[in-house]
């Protein structure tokens, strides 16, 4: 297939992970993708040469290529690193006077630490945190006006005398009125051109202080986070790219690199966001509306669900350890991805992560100085990935030192290399569906009612085993499943939000919420044209967060239809219905009201986007061929079985495979397992029924 030039309207999407960089290119009809090693500290190496190889493989040049891009999308982890490395500005913080140590106390949450409770990590230390005199009632009237003199005199302490490179300004109920919160910001800026200073009213006005001030710190944090995104924006632009990048964030939308630069924190869950929009295309095209995703990646094990053919998303969560108020899909990870790193812990129990191989060095099996054994040393000790083809055998494994890494971790255990390669199997995929099992009962739903969706560079491997260990009967890989985040990138649309706390029972005044939803909408309307989006092609949705009088955490929940009285009320019954699915009828206080806490505008801007593609030939008239078999460890007792190894790119929409079979696409490799059967759709999709 080679790309025809002169259409303009080819999309790139790009993901960079920690241990390769994805792209995907697509012009409509046809896609191609390509993965190189991800280049810490020089993001933009990465992702240029990952998209000079995806260009070579549809005939052009990068330079002949860009021009014609009318939509290039990045997931970057740039800010994840610099939250997960605590490489972060130094930030200084100025809060209400008398509520220094609210974000130290962190609500009293402890985290385990070599057998202890201990604080979680802070991202600003004690002595940089300053009290001004300054009150807002929990009303929004302002009782005391900010001190503005012991401001400047609190940036000159925090700045000139502790070092900190940004300010983040955070009051108490100032998301009800932020004139003192802005009069702070308006001296600090004037006293401190070019440093970053954030206001948390002025990002995100929603209720929770502690939430809300972590959200401003986290901003100010990664305020520096994007400058590698911004050299490569400029030299994208230079080779050609017509229109700026597209950063994918964590509500899985779009925002500009200029509002990626004002409010960095949303990009953290960048990657995982990107994989949800491409994972919503591939469930819609198989006619699939409840499903659980599961992402193996290099580093991490990320799931999360779709209900009702939409993302489940949360307005307030931990991110890296911190918990923070910010809108976005809901997304859990583990370390326990293809590069997570095997040890044994005191106790002398096997254990896998969260520390990864990264890149550099990564598994022992790359051959680049890396001597631990990691799970994909496991894979390839197992039989599962076969060392000679990897990356369709653009990269050749050493399964020797995979061999060697097994065998030392092996020593330890008093196991043989064979069997230490299966408990880090065991032992990963453990860890997988433990935090599988912990969310459906959290949701309160019945794991056989979903599919798994399988993406990921090492998905396809753990899919089915995670299905059955949960009672899943259906595992859909997508044909593009390595590179899914990196055409989610291509995919997604611009989204912004405005938010307002309200903190009133339904049904409220129907003027005074038009008010508001008409401001938070205007608001949008304007952040989506500053990002280039026409008005024609902008829609509003309404959304809101709900809970019974007095509870401590609220639903979001869609709102649907009017916001007149009626329409409150049948609001009002959606949350009931979403909270007894959850939690059960015996929860439910008959008569209890319920609180409109948040309300969000929700604005979509339609761009140029990748679309999935069906497949070009006519269905298969015959069975499909395997092209050869490999010898797999199948169980952990079990001898080496000869296991049918066919080709991706021979499968066909109707061809059906049985089990066991493994079947090895370019940069991954799907397994089919004894008593399992596999059918290809229509858009290539590998639907496996894994039977009783």
């Amino acid at each position: 297939m080679t790309f025809v030039e002169g259409v303009e309207s080819a999309c790139i999407g790009v993901d960079v992970g920690g241990t390769f960089t994805d792209v995907v290119l697509s012009d409509g009809a046809r896609v191609w993708s390509a993965k190189a090693p991800t280049t810490p500290g020089a993001l933009g190496r990465g992702v240029l040469d990952a998209c000079r190889l995806v260009a070579g493989r549809a005939g052009l040049t990068l330079e002949r290529l860009l021009p014609a891009v009318s939509r290039f999308g990045l997931g970057t982890t740039a800010v994840t690193n610099t939250i997960a490395a605590r490489t972060g500005r130094t930030v200084g913080l100025i809060t209400t006077e008398g509520f220094e140590d609210l974000v130290p106390i962190a609500r009293a949450k402890r985290v385990p630490s070599d057998g202890w409770l201990l604080p979680p990590a802070q991202l600003v230390d004690r002595e940089r945190i300053v009290g001004v005199a300054e009150r807002v009632d929990r009303h929004g009237a302002v009782l005391r006006e900010v001190d503005r003199e012991r401001v400047r005199e609190a940036g000159r302490l925090l700045v000139e005398e502790r070092g900190a490179q940004s300010l983040a300004v955070s009051f108490l109920w100032s998301f009800q009125n932020d004139a003192n919160e802005r009069a702070a910001v308006e001296e600090l800026t004037a006293l401190f051109p070019g440093l970053p200073v954030v206001s948390g009213a002025a990002l995100l006005p929603v209720i929770r202080e502690y939430e809300r001030t972590q959200f401003a710190l986290l901003n100010a944090y990664t305020s520096g986070a994007l400058d590698g995104v911004v050299e490569l924006a400029d030299e994208l632009r230079a080779l050609g790219l017509r229109r700026p990048p597209l950063l994918v964030h964590s509500g899985a939308g779009s925002i500009s690199v200029d509002e990626g630069r004002r409010t960095p924190a949303p990009l953290a869950e960048s990657g995982p966001a990107a994989g949800i929009v491409a994972a919503l295309e591939v469930c819609r095209s198989a006619g699939v509306t409840e499903a659980v995703t599961g992402d193996v990646g290099g580093t991490s094990f990320d799931l999360s669900f779709i209900s009702g053919g939409e993302a489940g998303r949360r307005s307030n969560g931990e991110l890296m350890g911190i918990w923070t108020a910010m809108p976005m899909v809901d997304i859990d990870s583990v370390g326990a991805g293809g590069g997570s790193v095997a040890w044994v812990d005191s106790l002398g129990i096997l254990r896998v992560g969260p520390r990864s191989a990264g890149a550099e060095p990564g598994p022992a099996c790359y051959g680049r100085g890396g001597t631990e054994a990691t799970v994909t040393d496991a894979l390839v000790v197992l039989g599962y990935i076969d060392p000679d083809n990897f990356l369709g055998g653009d990269m050749v494994l050493d399964a020797e030192a995979a061999r060697a890494a097994c065998g030392r971790i092996g020593e330890r255990l008093g196991l043989d290399r064979t069997d230490a390669a299966w408990g880090i199997w065991e032992v990963a995929q453990a860890s997988m569906a433990r935090a599988l099992r912990g969310r459906f009962a959290e949701r309160g739903v019945d794991p056989r009612t979903f599919a798994m969706l399988s993406m990921g560079g090492c998905g396809a491997l753990f899919g089915a085993a995670l299905a059955r260990d949960l009672g899943i009967g259906r595992v859909l890989v997508p044909d593009l499943a390595s590179v899914l985040s990196a055409f989610g990138a291509a995919a997604s649309d611009v989204r912004r939000e405005r938010s307002r706390s309200l903190g009133v029972t339904l049904p409220a005044d129907p003027a005074t919420l038009r008010g508001i939803v008409d401001d938070l909408t205007r608001a949008v309307r304007d952040d989506l044209a500053a990002d280039g989006v026409a008005d024609g092609d902008i829609t509003i949705e309404l959304a809101a967060d709900l809970r019974f009088h007095r509870q401590t955490f609220e639903l979001p929940i869609a709102w649907d239809g009017e916001l007149d009285e009626a329409g409150q009320l049948r609001q009002r019954e959606k949350f009931l219905a979403e909270y007894t699915a959850r939690y059960g009828k015996g929860a439910i206080v008959a008569g209890a009201p319920v609180e409109l806490v948040t309300i969000r505008s929700v604005g979509l801007g339609r761009t140029a986007r990748a679309r999935l593609a069906r497949a070009e030939s006519a269905p298969a008239t015959a069975p499909p061929r395997p092209y050869g078999s490999r010898p797999v460890y199948t169980s952990r007792a079990g001898e080496l079985a000869k296991v049918p190894v066919y080709r991706r790119a021979d499968l066909r929409p109707g061809h059906e495979i049985a089990g066991p079979a493994l079947v090895d696409a370019v940069d991954t490799t799907s397994w089919i397992p004894p008593g399992a059967s596999a059918r290809i759709d229509q858009f290539l999709t590998l639907d496996m029924d894994l039977g009783s």
